[in-house]
């Protein structure tokens, strides 16, 4: 292959030689035809056919009369793809396009004007691009053999552009990276498809409509769902994401090492979905920033047609979105489309992204993984000769998250924002605060091939079920814990009491020397973690008013404002499925009153039905994973504890008494809070069935900001619409919600369960706070 060069005259080549000229403008077209003269070897024999190859799919390209001509030669000229390369920042090692370059022009492809102001500035803005020559035997040979293999004639003059065009696309990849690698000719590779055909084909014998009709359906169906990335398109989103994060955060986006590199080579090799967690309207274009500027492959970003929105929605579209409808199992023309486009762009290895959970969390908690697309993409990659998908998932960790009162406002029984341009445009505004870091950590990836059958055609429900579970735990898995998250942790575990900062300081010291014994995954400000940093954190929470700080007594105090709770439960959420297990085992122990093997059958059979009780929350390993996993964590906590539970009650208790920190109600409470909200506002349901959770929800809410007044609630973080929304999810499980005496008596049943587990939870916060009294007196001794 030909390096992009000063000098675009071939050498070694006998016979005359064609130079294929994209230009889209006076200015290249004469800077090219310049070169080549510039360059001319005495004597040779050349011709130079003006194309306009990069301009848009929707207007048809003129018919080349000296490339007709030269088809037919017999002396089997030599063509040649030239075009000009403008320079950018980002070639230039700088960090990527910014607005200000987008709005003056020191972009990819600058506009004629723009080309000749670079000019004036500096004559050496540009290089040529040279991609890969053919002679013309070389090109028929390759035109009919893309003839055969996609079952239709093709033209060869056609072929011959079509075959520049894709070269110095390739070429012009080695000086400007990765970052610019984007499908073209989409409509002719998809809808050529001897798969696409196949299928359509089947629609008109069982439809009797004409394969014309719908092929012209086909085509509009792609062309409404398809993305339309161009290089203007992908420095503009990534440009924006830059300015939208630039705007509130660090600049410096926090990664694991080796991540990005790994990322990088996986990206060659195999073709790769990414699924985020969504915690803000931020994530998408953050990963698209991040992409183009660590100079990887653009993503293809999966969005619902809504948010094809007038403004905001071409950029996206430009910039790599797929806008997909929210349903379209009865439109079979659509389905085929919809999976030979994914099958497409796998294929190509241009990588895929959407958010895991489908929606963003009001919680902060990982939700249940949406199957839907999932099923889709793995459906779309079931061929046998198909390379193994990797569905990667990206944890996306916020220091802060700039939405955070808006979830608050829903949990609380508020409603939803509609979306549109201005409210965007008030979003974007709106992000001024200093909300600390951005945290991302890419999972070890889930191979499809581990999960289905290529054979079987359409994956099994099973089967996609267990790949989204892999999915959700690899992604809590890489998610880190951040300071901010340890520091709401110890607020809301000692709910509306003012603490000390020796106190807050003492509790977190506790909470990692956990971390590091059972090694969780933390960023590094967690494990280079001291007073200073801690400090540092507090000050930006207690500017954002995630918490309050007094000052004006003896020292310092911090505590959870007045209706606080659930914002501060948003970060802590970010770290309790490390500390889940652990917790369960520590609510377990409480339970054992035999002795011998009895106590830990006990404390195993406790543990088993936590788990259960918490399996809509939190995503735990089947029953035997899960005890294996709770015994060696606790193995950990407290090497002898078998011995102790072996004898009983109390040297059990004792144990417990002894372990560092205790994680039971600082953990479980919040949700057994909630739950025991719900079953309350259930059992003064009418006797018959419940018929509208929303409306029992809406009781629950009421309720539960009474017993907040009442101070019979730990913190209000527990009037969660969340929160209760899993509780009616157990009560379904339970047959609670139908009509019927073995419904209200089943409802009692419930509520009398809970209270018991809550009591163990306040006595484990009772164990906590003697132990810390313990400790304040020692020190003031």
């Amino acid at each position: 292959m030909q390096e992009t060069s000063n000098n675009p005259w071939p050498s070694d080549i006998d016979g005359p030689i064609v130079f294929i000229v994209d230009s889209i403008s006076r200015t290249e077209k004469y800077l090219l035809e310049k070169a080549i003269r510039d360059n001319q070897p005495k004597g040779a024999s050349f011709h130079i056919a003006q194309r306009q190859l990069r301009q848009t799919s929707n207007r048809k390209r003129r018919a080349s009369s000296l490339l007709l001509e030269l088809t037919k030669s017999n002396d089997n000229p030599y063509f040649v793809p030239l075009r000009i390369c403008w320079q950018t920042r980002t070639q230039e090692g700088n960090h990527g396009v910014s607005l200000r370059d987008l709005i003056t022009g020191n972009r990819e492809y600058p506009s004629p004007f723009q080309q000749k102001i670079r000019l004036r500035k500096d004559r050496n803005s540009y290089s040529i691009s040279i991609g890969l020559g053919a002679t013309l035997s070389q090109l028929k040979e390759a035109c009919a053999q893309h003839a055969h293999k996609h079952g239709s004639n093709q033209d060869l003059v056609k072929f011959i552009d079509r075959s520049a065009f894709l070269a110095l696309e390739k070429t012009e990849r080695l000086t400007k990276g990765a970052r610019y690698k984007i499908p073209q000719l989409l409509s002719d590779e998809v809808i050529r498809k001897p798969a696409v055909i196949e299928a359509l084909s089947k629609i008109s014998e069982s439809s009797g409509r004409s394969m014309d009709s719908l092929i012209k359906e086909a085509k509009l169906c792609l062309n409404e769902m398809s993305a339309k990335p161009n290089m203007l398109g992908t420095d503009m989103a990534a440009a924006l994401g830059r300015f939208m994060y630039t705007r509130g955060f660090d600049k410096n986006i926090d990664f694991a090492e080796g991540d990005i590199d790994r990322i990088r080579k996986l990206l060659k090799e195999k073709p790769v979905a990414f699924l985020f967690t969504h915690k803000s309207h931020m994530d998408g274009f953050l990963l698209m920033t991040i992409f183009h500027d660590q100079n990887l492959t653009p993503l293809h970003l999966f969005g619902g047609i809504n948010m094809n929105m007038p403004g905001i929605g071409p950029i996206l579209r430009r910039a790599g979105g797929i806008f997909i409808r929210r349903s379209f199992q009865n439109d079979p023309v659509y389905k085929v489309i919809f999976k030979n486009y994914i099958d497409y762009l796998g294929e190509k290895r241009f990588p895929l992204m959407w958010a895991l959970e489908g929606t963003r969390s009001r919680t902060g908690k990982l939700m249940p993984p949406r199957y839907g697309l999932i099923n889709y993409v793995v459906s779309a990659h079931m061929r046998d000769d198909a390379p193994d998908l990797i569905l990667m998932p990206v944890s996306i960790t916020y220091d802060q998250v700039p939405e955070v009162a808006d979830y608050d406002a829903l949990q609380a029984g508020g409603k939803k924002r509609p979306e549109s341009t201005s409210w965007f445009m008030e979003y974007i505004s709106g992000l001024k605060n200093p909300h600390g870091k951005i945290h991302v950590r890419f999972g070890e990836g889930v191979p499809i091939s581990e999960y289905i059958d290529h054979n079987n055609r359409t994956p099994q429900t099973r089967n996609i079920q267990k790949i989204a579970f892999e999915l959700a735990v690899d992604a809590n898995n890489a998610t880190p814990i951040t300071v901010n998250s340890l520091i709401c942790y110890v607020v809301l575990e000692h709910g509306h009491k003012a603490i000390t900062f020796s106190e807050l300081n003492t509790d977190i010291n506790e909470l990692l020397s956990l971390i590091k014994l059972l090694n969780f995954s933390a960023t590094e400000d967690v494990r280079n973690l001291d007073e200073a940093g801690i400090r540092k954190c507090l000050e930006e929470l207690g500017t954002t008013g995630v918490i309050d700080i007094f000052n004006d007594g003896i020292e310092s105090v911090y505590m959870l404002p007045s209706g606080g709770g659930r914002t501060a439960a948003y970060y802590r959420n970010g770290l309790i499925h490390f500390f889940i297990t652990s917790a369960i085992a520590d609510m377990a122990l409480l339970a054992v009153s035999e002795t011998g093997d009895e106590a830990i059958a006990q404390f195993h059979n406790e543990a088993l039905k936590l788990r259960d009780m918490f399996k809509y929350e939190f995503f735990f390993e089947g029953s035997s994973a899960f005890i294996v996993l709770l015994e060696k964590e606790l193995e950990l906590r407290a090497p002898n504890w078998r011995d102790s539970v072996r004898q009983g009650s109390k040297p059990t208790r004792k144990l417990l008494a002894g372990i560092t920190p205790i994680l039971g109600h600082g953990t479980l409470r919040p949700f057994l809070e909630a739950y025991l909200v719900l079953a309350r506002a259930l059992r003064m349901q009418a006797v018959g069935e419940v018929s509208d959770p929303k409306a029992l929800i809406n009781h629950a809410l009421t309720l539960g900001k009474q017993r907040v007044l009442q101070k019979r609630i730990h913190c209000e973080e527990s009037v969660s619409g969340s929160y209760f929304e899993n509780a009616i999810k157990i009560a379904e499980s339970l047959d609670l919600l139908k009509a019927g005496d073995d419904a209200v008596a089943g409802r009692q049943r419930w509520l009398e369960d809970l209270r018991e587990t809550s009591a163990n939870v306040r006595f484990l916060a009772s164990m906590a706070d003697a132990k810390r009294l313990q400790v304040r007196t020692q020190l003031e001794k």
